[in-house]
């Protein structure tokens, strides 16, 4: 399969890559600053800010499929993943993919969801924190709810850079509470490799 990945050079981005390629696909990634992948045979890596049609629309060339794992840093604006979004779909439909799974937190609810206790207080308490965080989180949502793209939103509690445990992707949750970003980058390719959970939203939840 032809992957394109968007911020790639995040942590979980980096953790998606080395799974892909690792199990014979190839892989087009984006970076916005700094290239810091490992090369490999199988690899293109490419300059792309997120939020741009025509750098989102040269990533696309030729793909498959695209995961993003955009996501808020120090450095990105409260509605960077609905900027992108918003963006990406346009490029999608320019490209003719349909393919596209996004990564997100739990704090984006579906109706069904088993919440935690844990899962809340950490909700309540980023929503507190940054409130345009999680709105973001939604938002993006929304945009892909209302294309016509085969999406799937993978979400998750908290990110670690953990050595990866047994997990088991759920509808519905409930979540773990720590995820590894190795167990992300396993939960993603394992979505698109089984073409599963098509117009839905896993939850990476313990075994």
């Amino acid at each position: 399969m032809r992957i394109a990945v968007i911020a790639a050079n995040g942590r979980s981005g980096k953790a998606f890559v080395e799974e892909a390629l690792n199990s014979g696909h190839e892989v087009r990634a984006g970076f916005y600053h700094t290239d810091t992948l490992t090369p490999h045979e199988h690899l293109t890596t490419i300059k792309c800010d997120a939020t741009a049609v025509g750098d989102l629309a040269n990533l696309l060339n030729g793909q498959d499929a695209v995961v993003s794992f955009v996501g808020h840093t120090r450095r990105s604006t409260p509605t960077v993943q609905t900027d992108s979004m918003r963006a990406l779909v346009t490029a999608m439909h320019t490209a003719g993919l349909k393919r596209i799974i996004s990564l997100t937190g739990t704090g984006v609810r579906f109706p069904g969801d088993r919440i935690t206790i844990v899962d809340r207080i950490l909700n309540i308490s980023i929503s507190l924190i940054d409130p345009r965080r999680v709105r973001d989180g939604i938002d993006h949502v929304d945009v892909l709810k209302e294309s016509d793209l085969d999406w799937t939103v993978l979400r998750v509690l908290k990110l670690q850079n953990t050595t990866p445990k047994p997990y088991q992707l759920r509808l519905h949750g409930p979540t773990k509470w720590y995820v590894s970003r190795q167990e992300v980058g396993q939960a993603a390719l394992e979505i698109l490799e089984h073409k599963s959970f098509i117009r839905q939203a896993p939850i990476i939840g313990k075994p």
